[in-house]
């Protein structure tokens, strides 16, 4: 079974991609302003759950990497979409 600190630094290292693209994504205007801000709060959220990741599980924190790996890739389609209405 996986150890829960590899989990945690696993977690931590997804939250700091999920945070810097969306910084990239917002330097160069990439995304609309109101639907990147949504992405941000999302990002805000999954940082700052009510139960520090600390203290949960090992099926938790996978659970936990595995939304910010879907808001990662729900900000790749959308950005795949505008790509494709703008062509």
């Amino acid at each position: 079974m996986t150890d829960n600190n590899d989990l945690l630094k696993e977690l931590s290292d997804q939250l700091q991609v999920a945070d810097d693209y969306l910084n990239g994504l917002e330097e160069s205007k990439a995304l609309p302003d109101e639907l990147l801000g949504e992405y941000q709060l999302d990002l805000l959220a999954l940082q700052h759950k009510h139960i520090p990741a600390e203290l949960c599980s090992s099926g938790k924190l996978i659970e936990r990497i595995d939304e910010v790996t879907c808001l990662i890739e729900n900000v790749k389609w959308e950005l795949d979409n505008l790509d494709k209405s703008n062509n």
